[in-house]
Parts: structure tokens; C-alpha cells; sequence
């Protein structure tokens, strides 16, 4: 039986990358030179100190969450520090509530909240 799933994902600064998850309200749960475990609730994911342009801007990950206006308001407050990093806002689509960012190496996170519909 599966359990868990923890991807590895790119960055093209390392410290920038790590700070911003911070800011985000992650834990680091593991660190050395080359990765980082974070975690915030059920979910976790590395970043590694590592980037190929075409997997970071192909990449993609989808989080449920059932506080995605707080959540889009925390990444507006701290978005200053972070020039390079988009945001779409939140929006109703078929698959439930849910909004994109960029976030500071060009992965694409999808926020949503499934069970509003």
C-alpha cells in the first residue's frame, strides 16, 4: 500500500528556494548541501540543489488545501521578496477552488480546495 509521495523538486537558488517555503510556513524536517525536506501538515517535498530549465518549467504539483484565500493572501505579503515569482488568482474551475504560483525556480504549484465547488 502506498503512503506517501515526496518529490524532488529543482531549484535555481538554492537559499532563495528554501527561504521562500519557509516563508510559506514549511518545516525543514532534513537538511544538508544538497537537499531539503519540507513539511506543513500530511504533505512534504524535497528541493535539491539542482536545475534543468525544461523539468522546472514542466513541472507540476498539486496541493488540497481548505484555506486557499489565506493562503494566497500569505504569498501576496511576502511577494516583494520574491520578484520572480507569478501568481494566478483564486479562481472557481471544474476540478474545485484553486489557484497557480510559480514559484522561484518556474515549478508550477496548483493550491486547490476540492470540496469547493
Amino acid at each position: 500500500m502506498f503512503t506517501q509521495i515526496q518529490p524532488f523538486l529543482p531549484t535555481k537558488d538554492f537559499d532563495i528556494s528554501k527561504q521562500f517555503y519557509l516563508d510559506l510556513g514549511f518545516d525543514i524536517m532534513y537538511e544538508d548541501d544538497q537537499l531539503c525536506l519540507f513539511k506543513k501538515d500530511s504533505i512534504s517535498f524535497f528541493i535539491q540543489r539542482a536545475y534543468v530549465k525544461d523539468w522546472a518549467e514542466n513541472m507540476m504539483v498539486q496541493v488540497y488545501d481548505s484555506a486557499i484565500d489565506a493562503l494566497y493572501q500569505r504569498i501576496e505579503d511576502i511577494r516583494e521578496h520574491y520578484p520572480m515569482i507569478k501568481t494566478k488568482k483564486p479562481f472557481q474551475a471544474d476540478y474545485g477552488y484553486t489557484f497557480h504560483l510559480l514559484d522561484p525556480a518556474g515549478v508550477l504549484w496548483h493550491f486547490t480546495d476540492p470540496n469547493k465547488k
